[in-house]
């Protein structure tokens, strides 16, 4: 994350021009590592696209398409958002476990491919007619070393269909399967399960004649302890994919996590003879990475009382025990009214929000660098307390 982003005017200005809670992104981070992807992949003939479930946004979506870059979608919430954002149907990867009936129908003839999750949905793509290309979404059997919720390539997982079970699916020859496609879980920082997924499915891919290939995403970033070490995946991964016409690839958390993060004004200081609680206008409404996973997120304290630091609890003001954003962590005290930020929350931050006791989602703003200075702008507004019932009849 560039520095300029954690500076105390900026963000004070930010807050005190749209509220709090509040989104910020850095333009110049996206596109950083817009680039090193493409550079990792640049012997071979990549496809890549961007997870729209990690960030929603038509406005970050837009980002990419403008470099290069597909989308890859789970919802047909995902793809509207892609048509705001402009992105050519074409350039629309379809994933999912439960693709509907009635989704399939109204996608066949948009999307321009589908990674088929099972038999039972192949069965269902083969009554249809479809303008999509099709890979079968292959469980490798691999343990990702990531958290449980977010481990999706081991054969208990409900993702994907199980090696032995391709040539009963393939003899039926109802369907013009292009590849595989494999992906083996979230915020994977070894390169080993990687290597141990890919090289599987890259026999696969050559056992049955397949020329593209859908290695999904999982790369991990830093939150506290180690990310991916990019350069070792290019020299062991990138070897096993030059032979293939086309190489399919679905990041997500790494394009836009550490290019993130949250602005929270500070409500509360609570102290008790047992511990010290800093309240803020925004909990696991705004972020449930920290109540859902136990997730670390870096918290920076703007405008302390002092340089001392406590052990204190930095929760949300939901009427939840586990509405917490930092679980006892060491910093100094903030001042009531100023402002903490969290960091890294750029992917899984505002697709994951909600109106938990009834509370509005936040805004969202781009910083971005123009004539030598930088800037920022809205690309979502807050939403209003009326919006949250314009549903109810």
């Amino acid at each position: 994350m560039p520095s300029t982003l954690l500076e105390k005017e900026l963000i004070e200005a930010i807050a005190k021009t749209y509220g709090t809670p509040v989104y910020v992104y850095s333009r110049e981070e996206i596109l950083k590592r817009i680039s090193t992807v493409k550079d990792v992949f640049s012997s071979v003939n990549l496809f890549p696209t961007f997870a729209c479930k990690a960030n929603n946004n038509p406005r970050i979506i837009e980002m990419f398409k403008d470099n290069g870059f597909g989308a890859d979608i789970v919802s047909i919430g995902e793809y509207h958002a892609c048509k705001l954002a402009d992105v050519d149907d074409k350039k629309i990867v379809w994933n999912g476990n439960g693709k509907t009936r009635k989704e399939i129908e109204i996608l066949s003839k948009k999307v321009g491919y589908v990674n088929i999750d099972s038999e039972e949905e192949y069965e269902i793509w083969s009554e249809i007619d479809s303008s999509a290309e099709f890979f079968l979404r292959v469980n490798p059997d691999v343990d990702a070393k990531t958290h449980p919720h977010i481990s999706t390539g081991l054969k208990k997982s409900k993702f994907g269909i199980q090696t032995d079970e391709i040539d009963r699916i393939l003899s039926k020859k109802r369907l013009n399967i292009s590849g595989f496609h494999v992906h083996i879980g979230s915020q994977i920082t070894d390169v080993e399960p990687f290597e141990e997924a890919i090289s599987k499915v890259v026999d696969l891919s050559k056992k049955y004649g397949f020329s593209k290939i859908n290695i999904g995403g999982g790369w991990g970033i830093k939150y506290k302890d180690k990310e991916l070490d990019i350069l070792e995946y290019k020299e062991r991964i990138v070897p096993y994919l030059k032979d293939f016409k086309m190489v399919i690839l679905e990041l997500g958390r790494y394009m836009i996590a550490p290019a993130g993060l949250l602005v929270l004004k500070v409500e509360y200081v609570k102290k008790t003879r047992h511990k010290t609680f800093v309240v803020l206008d925004g909990g696991m409404n705004v972020l449930m990475r920290p109540a859902m996973y136990n997730a670390y997120h870096e918290v920076n304290v703007l405008d302390p009382e002092s340089s001392e630091k406590y052990i204190i609890d930095v929760v949300g003001p939901l009427c939840e025990s586990g509405d917490i954003i930092a679980f006892e962590r060491n910093l100094e005290i903030p001042k009531v009214g100023s402002y903490v930020i969290v960091r890294d929350v750029g992917a899984y931050g505002y697709s994951m929000s909600n109106n938990y006791n009834s509370m509005p989602r936040p805004a969202e703003v781009i910083v971005y660098e123009e004539n030598g200075k930088y800037d920022f702008r809205l690309i979502r507004r807050r939403e209003e307390i009326e919006e949250m019932f314009k549903t109810i009849v």
